[in-house]
């Protein structure tokens, strides 16, 4: 039972639904629990796995998970001696603990970007689906997302891009990406604005300045950008060292490193017309 209940924590934790175990730490008299018994609840308080024991317990204690999650608490020990009516009697400890799903990541369209984005995006902690846009599978992805939740469009060319992507901008989802030239984005963004969409999170091209040429390069530049907007970061360098600022005005000493040759000498710089 424990294994169901830990396999089921890990498969909604990777799906970013939140959930909250419950086990049983100390019971007296005859109640109908055991030390050790384990549960799983979710964000409603339904029952997702495992039991405290008997039915009524478990409806207790899922109310029980339910307040937690929604307080924020990460933990909380809750006792029970009423058991809706089950046989036995005594008390029962449970020990509540929440999780917070991963970060999701809704990818729409497929292709090798799509797959750069999966395996460096769970390699990173974000849940990671890819479904096309205008499916079944895309509208049942993106259903709930939040701040902490990102959706990238790889194809701008997609004949759904433009209702998929209204429905995003419409929810409470932290980062919406869409890849394409700057010759493509102005298109659909005019299209938005014209229906009222609202473009405040909208990032087109995606991704930041990283001169990624290759899929896993584009998908890096994506990721990071996905990262920094969703935790609220501007994306710069945290370098603290001062660059020099450059140009003809600062003189000779600003002027780039003369080239080395082989043998270690110095050798005069070039010089153009």
């Amino acid at each position: 039972m424990s294994g169901d209940v830990l396999e089921a924590l890990a498969g909604a934790r990777r799906a970013g639904r939140p959930v909250a175990m419950g086990t049983t730490v100390r019971t007296e008299g005859d109640p109908p629990s055991a030390p050790g018994n384990r549960a799983l609840f979710g964000l409603d308080g339904s029952l997702l796995a495992g039991t405290i024991g008997c039915n009524g317990l478990d409806r207790r204690a899922g109310l029980d998970a339910s307040a937690l999650l929604g307080s924020g608490e990460r933990s909380a020990i809750r006792s029970y001696t009423s058991f809706e009516g089950e046989p036995g009697e005594g008390v029962v400890e449970v020990f509540l603990e929440a999780f917070g799903g991963q970060p999701r990541l809704v990818v729409g369209g497929g292709g090798p970007v799509a797959e750069a984005l999966a395996a460096i995006g769970e390699l990173v902690g974000l849940a990671v689906r890819a479904e096309p846009p205008g499916s079944d599978g895309f509208t049942s992805a993106v259903d709930g997302l939040g701040p902490r939740d990102a959706v990238v469009f790889v194809d701008h060319d997609d004949p759904d891009l433009l209702p998929a992507l209204t429905k995003v901008l419409g929810g409470e989802v932290g980062y919406v990406g869409v890849m394409g030239s700057r010759r493509h984005t102005p298109g659909f963004v005019a299209k938005l604005r014209e229906a009222g969409v609202r473009i405040g999170r909208l990032h087109s091209p995606t991704g930041l300045d990283l001169g990624a040429r290759v899929p896993p390069e584009i998908a890096l530049s994506i990721l990071a950008e996905v990262m920094a907007a969703t935790r609220g970061r501007p994306g710069t360098s945290l370098s603290i060292v001062e660059r020099p600022e450059k140009g003809p005005e600062k003189g000779p000493e600003w002027a780039p490193e003369a080239p080395v040759d082989l043998l270690g000498a110095q050798l005069p710089p070039e010089r153009h017309p």
